[in-house]
């Protein structure tokens, strides 16, 4: 009886991926690239046409080092640019430092020039990332712009580290609200610039609770006078502190309010997210992360694309060294996609696929870690999946 029980469990196993694979074949999307390497024109619209209803679309990536996906999304960026009316990128970059960086390209800098050592470094000195920045510097003064803003809540570049709190007290002094207050005392600016140095040494007892009941009163006041900007500044202060200390990591979920607060500053744009996809991912992992508050406040205006592929290397963002991608398990959604599909890059919404019952698997991290299809639409809505993974072509 046992025996009978077990065979007919394995049955239903593999007809559930009968039907999983099946609906594999039915509904993926494969794009194709010319002899010059572009992306067809006629592909891209059939993804465009799957995301025409969304505000945000989030464009993840499971490590910070693969050179094709960075391409990819490059590329996707600039189409739905030109022609589905995607004109503000959120990039994950300081908040601060990819303003200032906006700010000085519009006096003639260039963003290339201004991205080491200010935004996040894979994406500063990835070559395959680079033709981005000169993109939205290009379109700066078309009739088009692509607009660049970062919503990272801790701050770690050197233009952070040079003006961050001389800019800050300067927009403390200025507010109307505060006129007749006392001005921030050198002490609490000297501990923000402590912080944003990376000082992971607590203060004392009496003076750590000083210094967040203070910062806490400088995020209300800007809140309350409308400056919206510092706010969200000072609101990601209060996590970095928090979280160089092991108090409390809240850098993802503030994250995610930095992206509510420039889609209020953009109403009428549509926005692409530039992100790891586990910032982006619609549900929390263990904690609340940026995709989550995006999604509770945008529903299905909300869209996520994850990224992964059948073999080849990335470049480990921690020591800059390529690392193999895995083998690949049969029951893996790039293993069976290669099987019917010969294009070098497929999409597939998942979304509306009854995967429950699948014992399908799909990368998830790093290229190493998987997740089950029975959990994909909790997380990511879709996902591009590569032939070729490539490292990065990093510092050249």
């Amino acid at each position: 009886m046992a025996s009978a029980c077990s065979d007919a469990k394995q049955r239903s196993v593999e007809a559930n991926d009968r039907e999983a694979e099946d609906l594999l074949t039915k509904n993926y999307l494969p794009i194709s690239v010319d002899g010059e390497g572009n992306l067809l024109a006629e592909d891209l619209a059939a993804f465009a046409k799957k995301i025409e209803k969304v505000k945000i679309l989030a464009l993840g990536e499971q490590t910070h080092g693969a050179g094709s996906v960075f391409s990819l999304k490059t590329d996707l960026i600039k189409y739905l640019h030109q022609h589905h009316g995607f004109d503000l990128l959120i990039l994950e970059s300081g908040m601060y430092d990819v303003n200032e960086i906006i700010k000085k390209s519009k006096m003639g800098e260039s963003i290339n020039a201004l991205a080491p050592g200010n935004i996040f470094y894979m994406y500063a000195n990835s070559a395959e990332v680079t033709p981005l920045f000169d993109y939205v510097d290009n379109s700066a003064n078309t009739a088009m712009p692509l607009t660049m803003v970062g919503f990272d809540s801790q701050h770690t570049g050197g233009l952070s580290l040079a003006g961050l709190v001389n800019d800050l007290n300067t927009a403390y002094q200025q507010n109307t609200s505060n006129k007749h207050s006392n001005p921030l005392s050198q002490n609490l600016l000297q501990q923000i610039q402590a912080v944003l140095e990376g000082n992971t040494s607590r203060f004392p007892i009496a003076e750590e609770q000083a210094y967040f009941i203070e910062l806490n009163k400088l995020a209300e006041h800007f809140r309350l006078s409308g400056d919206g900007f510092w706010f969200r500044i000072t609101q990601g202060l209060i996590a970095q502190s928090k979280r160089q200390w092991q108090l409390e990591d809240n850098r993802s979920k503030e994250m995610g309010e930095n992206i509510k607060w420039w889609s209020e500053q953009y109403p009428d744009k549509k926005i692409i997210v530039w992100a790891h996809t586990w910032h982006l991912t619609k549900k929390g992992n263990n904690q609340v992360n940026a995709g989550q508050v995006v999604h509770s406040a945008f529903a299905e205006q909300y869209y996520v694309v994850h990224f992964t592929g059948q073999q080849g290397e990335y470049l480990s963002y921690l020591d800059l060294t390529n690392k193999l991608v895995a083998p690949l398990q049969k029951s893996a959604i790039e293993y069976k996609l290669g099987e019917v599909s010969s294009s070098k890059i497929n999409y597939l919404e998942n979304k509306a696929l009854p995967l429950e019952n699948s014992t399908m698997a799909v990368f998830a991290n790093d290229y190493q870690q998987t997740l089950p299809a029975r959990e994909w639409t909790t997380y990511w809505d879709g996902m591009f999946i590569l032939k070729d993974i490539t490292p990065a072509t990093y510092g050249q």
